[in-house]
């Protein structure tokens, strides 16, 4: 490890891969990024922290998953101090992170003033549904409805006001897959101005089978990628 601080040489961090599963996708946002503090501090990594009363490390996350999605594919960014062996840093975090947040790979990179995932634009989703309410046909006719349209209005609630939105053109990828679960895969552009969230795309499934939205067992966010 080197003494010499990432100020006076390039800013890096640690992009770490992680899984998001089991009773921990109940998790909230707050307290996975406190669970994550407390891990770093215990594996006694160079992290940079905040200043203050009460500094925190200095951590970077893609969109928040809301509680109760699992995510297979989660990424944090973490601000580094000194430089410091990739393998390392997975070796000591993986022993520290309760089970259900599970490492998947850590990886120490230059760190430029913006977002680390500025540029991850396109979410997969999987989303298992309950086969006793809705039928795998009734379902596959309702996505074929979908995406047969060129355009899908919503309305959608910010904290100022209710805006009007097209979801059709950021839903990349829709389809039943084949699998002995009744599962739907999505593809749906994470982007500010062609944002599509999956409970709109259900909701919209749901009212062209007669329902108010889609009965769902799980929804798991598959990836985080480049469209």
């Amino acid at each position: 490890m080197s003494n010499q601080p990432a100020s006076e040489k390039q800013r890096i961090y640690a992009r770490v891969e992680y899984e998001k599963v089991g009773r921990l996708r109940f998790l909230s946002h707050l307290d996975l990024a406190a669970a994550f503090d407390r891990a770093l501090r215990r594996a006694e990594l160079p992290v940079a922290y905040s200043k203050g009363f009460h500094p925190r490390a200095k951590l970077t996350f893609v969109r928040p998953l809301p509680v109760g999605v699992a995510g297979l594919h989660e990424l944090c960014g973490v601000d580094l101090e000194e430089h410091i062996d990739s393998a390392a840093v997975g070796k000591r975090l993986h022993k520290q992170l309760p089970r259900g947040l599970n490492l998947l790979s850590a990886q120490v990179l230059p760190r430029q003033k913006r977002s680390p995932f500025a540029d991850l634009n396109r979410v997969d989703y999987a989303i298992d549904i309950d086969a006793d309410e809705v039928g795998a046909n009734e379902l596959a006719k309702a996505v074929r409805d979908f995406l047969e349209r060129d355009s899908i209005k919503m309305t959608r609630e910010t904290k100022s006001r209710l805006r009007t939105v097209d979801i059709r053109p950021g839903t990349y990828k829709l389809a039943v897959a084949s699998s002995q679960e009744l599962q739907l895969q999505m593809s749906l552009s994470l982007a500010q101005d062609d944002l599509v969230k999956p409970a709109e795309v259900l909701q919209v499934l749901g009212r062209l089978i007669g329902h108010t939205s889609l009965p769902v067992k799980l929804i798991t966010r598959v990836k985080l990628c480049v469209a």
